[in-house]
């Protein structure tokens, strides 16, 4: 699985793809050897002042997976701006119930500057029970002429039914704490649409929804 919005990190940093798509929390996973998978999703701000479109495939490539990503954001506050990153993972299990892996994410965009930064994130994931999954993370956001800056998360993956999931998050990019609910429905064994809305836990910032849709297949 992966996720993470990059307009969110051309104002912080990298995208760090995450578990359930847009899901900002990453999971200690990678896809099956010779998988392939493609991502889109739409992201608009309660009251239509914001919205982000994304697009991304990503690829194993033996023990790694590489994934690429662009997004189109739209603002009544700034210029209509472009992002896209470059996605390297790696994961591996430690024993049945637990995982870890390291994922390195580069940014950039149309406007100057052009290189947005790097980042670094170490996601571990533990199999509570065969439905429910917790995923953590611990990083940093390398900003380039900026501060660089921590991030970390935490989240609960919850599938009672083999068609649909629900997942929780709590996590800290860019300086400031945001929180996500949503849920997963597959509509086949290889396609899957997501819904969720995410906001911040301090300030007046309105809150935001995320619809979208990923597709597995074999190369």
């Amino acid at each position: 699985m992966l996720c993470a919005a990059i307009a969110g990190l051309a104002a912080t940093v990298a995208p760090v793809q995450a578990a359930g798509g847009h899901h900002t929390v990453d999971d200690a996973a990678l896809l099956e050897p010779g998988q392939c998978q493609l991502e889109v999703w739409f992201e608009r701000e309660a009251g239509n002042a914001r919205s982000l479109l994304h697009a991304g495939p990503a690829c194993r490539a033996g023990p790694v997976q590489l994934g690429l990503a662009l997004d189109r954001e739209r603002s009544d506050a700034s210029p209509a701006t472009s992002s896209f990153s470059a996605q390297l993972k790696w994961a591996r299990p430690l024993d049945e119930r637990w995982s870890v892996g390291a994922v390195l994410a580069l940014a950039g965009q149309d406007r100057s500057p052009r290189y947005v930064g790097s980042t670094i994130v170490i996601p571990v994931t533990w199999k509570a029970t065969d439905t429910l999954l917790a995923h953590l993370n611990v990083g940093r956001d390398f900003r380039h002429r900026q501060r660089d800056l921590n991030r970390a998360g935490l989240a609960l993956e919850w599938a009672p039914l083999e068609t649909g999931s629900l997942v929780a998050e709590r996590y800290w990019e860019g300086g400031a704490h945001f929180r996500r609910v949503g849920a997963r429905w597959a509509l086949t064994p290889s396609t899957n649409i997501d819904l969720s809305q995410a906001r911040g836990l301090h300030g007046s910032a309105p809150a935001w929804w995320t619809l979208g849709l990923s597709w597995t297949f074999e190369r």
